[in-house]
C-alpha cells in the first residue's frame, strides 16, 4: 500500500461540456474547424474521417470549447466500446476543433500533471467507475458530476510526471508508428492513382478494357449470429467494428465465436471485406473496405454487416487493387449511390457488381502489386510492435498508477521493450 492522498476529480479538474452546435448550421467545406463529437472517439484516439465541421469565420465566437493539446475528451453518450473507454488525449494534429455537446474536456490544475491526468482517466479503475454509475439502457451515459466525483489516490507532482514520461515513452512510440503506417498507407493510393487514375470506363487507355465488377468478383454476404455465439476466444469474427470510417482494418474491432456457420462464412489472411451496413447517412463507414490482416490468423469469419469481395478465377483483379480500387472517389460514389434504407442505410449486394471500370491490363496489376505488397507488409509489421508496446503499457498503467510498482521497476520493464 501507498500513502498518496485520496482526492476527487472536482478537486484538480476543471471539466468543459461541449456546445449544442445546430447540424443544419454545419459547413460543408473541408477548410473549416472540424467538431468534435461523441462519434469521434474511439478508445485513446480520435477518428477525423468525414468530421463535421463550423464555419472558421465564425469559430471564434466559441473559444471557450476549442480544444488544446494535451486535453482530455471523454465520451458521455454510450461511454466505452467493446474494446474499451472512449476517451482520448488531443495531439497537435487535431487542432483546430470545437467540443460538441455530450463530450466531456478536461483540463488539470497545477495539482496534477495532465498527462498524468489522461492516464488515470485510462486506467481500468475509471473505466470500471463509469460501467458502475453510468445510467441509461436504450443510451448508457455519464454525467459531469459523476465523472468529477471519481476518487483515486494521487501521487506527488513530480511523481506524476515521472510515472507519465514512463507510459508517455511508450505511447509516443506507439504514435509514432501510427504516423508511418499512416504515410505508408497514402503512399500506396498514390501509386494507384498514377498508375490507374479514376478506372472510367469512358476514357480506356490502349490495351485497358471496360467491364461490370460483377464479370470480375463474387460478393458473399456474411455470418448472421447472435450474442450467444460471441466468445472471449474462438474463431476470429471480422465485424462492422473492424473497418474504420475511412476504410482500413481496426484492429480493436476483432470479435470471437464458437457458434455455428457454413463455408461460405470463412475469411482468410490477405481477403477484402466492405462494410454494407451504416447508422445514419454520412457515408462515413458505408461501402469502405479492409484487408484482413495476416495477425488475425489465416482462418476466420465475418459478419453479415460485411461482404467479402474475391476476384474471380480468371480475375486480372487483385485484392490490393481492389482494396485501393474502392477507396478511389469515382468508383465509391457510384456505389454508395446504390445505398439506401430508412433509419439505417444497407448497401445491396449487387452495388458492388454493377458498377463499371476500366480494367487495367493483367501484367500492369502484378508490376503495381509487386510495387505494393512490401508497403502493406510493413503497416502490419508496424502494427504487431504497436500492440506489443500496447500490452506492456497496459500492464504498467494500473500498477504504476496505484503505486503497486515504483518506477523503477517501470523503468527498467519499459527499457527491455524499447
Amino acid at each position: 500500500m501507498n500513502d498518496w492522498p485520496w482526492v476527487r476529480l472536482k478537486d484538480i479538474v476543471e471539466l468543459t461540456v461541449g456546445f449544442p452546435f445546430r447540424s443544419d448550421e454545419y459547413s460543408n467545406d473541408p477548410s473549416d474547424v472540424r467538431l468534435l463529437r461523441g462519434d469521434n472517439v474511439s478508445q485513446g484516439t480520435l477518428q477525423w474521417s468525414a468530421a463535421a465541421r463550423w464555419p472558421v469565420v465564425d469559430a471564434q465566437r466559441f473559444a471557450t470549447y476549442a480544444l488544446d493539446e494535451g486535453d482530455v475528451v471523454l465520451a458521455m453518450d454510450r461511454p466505452w466500446i467493446e474494446a474499451g473507454l472512449k476517451w482520448a488525449r488531443i495531439r497537435p494534429s487535431d487542432t483546430p476543433a470545437l467540443l460538441v455537446q455530450r463530450v466531456a474536456r478536461l483540463r488539470s490544475d497545477r495539482k496534477m500533471d495532465q498527462r498524468f491526468m489522461s492516464y488515470v482517466i485510462a486506467s481500468p479503475a475509471f473505466t470500471s467507475y463509469v460501467r458502475g454509475v453510468q445510467t441509461g439502457t436504450a443510451v448508457p451515459h455519464i454525467s459531469a458530476s459523476q465523472i468529477l466525483s471519481f476518487e483515486f489516490q494521487a501521487p506527488p507532482v513530480e511523481e506524476q510526471v515521472a510515472i507519465a514520461a514512463t507510459l508517455g515513452g511508450l505511447d509516443d512510440k506507439i504514435e509514432l508508428n501510427r504516423k508511418a503506417s499512416a504515410t505508408l498507407e497514402e503512399l500506396a493510393r498514390a501509386v494507384f492513382m498514377s498508375l490507374f487514375g479514376m478506372l472510367d470506363p469512358k476514357r480506356l487507355p490502349v490495351g485497358w478494357k471496360a467491364a461490370t465488377l460483377g464479370d470480375l468478383v463474387d460478393v458473399t454476404r456474411g455470418l448472421s449470429y447472435n450474442g450467444a455465439g460471441l466468445a472471449d476466444e474462438g474463431i476470429p469474427l471480422h465485424n462492422l467494428d473492424s473497418i474504420y470510417e475511412g476504410g482500413g482494418y481496426k484492429y480493436e474491432g476483432l470479435k470471437h465465436y464458437r457458434g455455428e456457420y457454413k463455408d461460405r462464412h470463412v475469411v482468410r489472411a490477405g481477403d477484402l471485406l466492405v462494410a454494407n451496413t451504416e447508422q445514419g447517412f454520412d457515408h462515413l463507414l458505408i461501402g469502405f473496405p479492409a484487408l484482413v490482416p495476416q495477425l488475425s490468423g489465416e482462418r476466420g469469419l465475418f459478419s453479415h454487416h460485411l461482404y467479402r469481395v474475391r476476384p474471380k478465377t480468371g480475375s486480372p483483379l487483385t485484392n490490393y487493387f481492389l482494396y485501393l480500387a474502392l477507396m478511389s472517389p469515382r468508383l465509391r460514389q457510384v456505389i454508395v449511390g446504390y445505398s439506401n434504407g430508412t433509419t439505417v442505410n444497407m448497401l445491396p449486394a449487387d452495388s458492388l457488381q454493377r458498377p463499371r471500370l476500366a480494367v487495367p491490363p493483367e501484367d500492369l496489376i502484378h508490376r503495381f502489386d509487386q510495387t505494393v505488397e512490401p508497403l502493406f507488409v510493413k503497416q502490419e509489421q508496424l502494427q504487431l510492435e504497436s500492440e506489443t508496446l500496447a500490452q506492456l503499457r497496459d500492464l504498467l498503467l494500473p500498477k504504476l498508477i496505484s503505486g503497486e510498482i515504483r518506477l523503477k521497476e517501470g523503468h527498467e520493464a519499459a527499457a527491455e521493450a524499447n
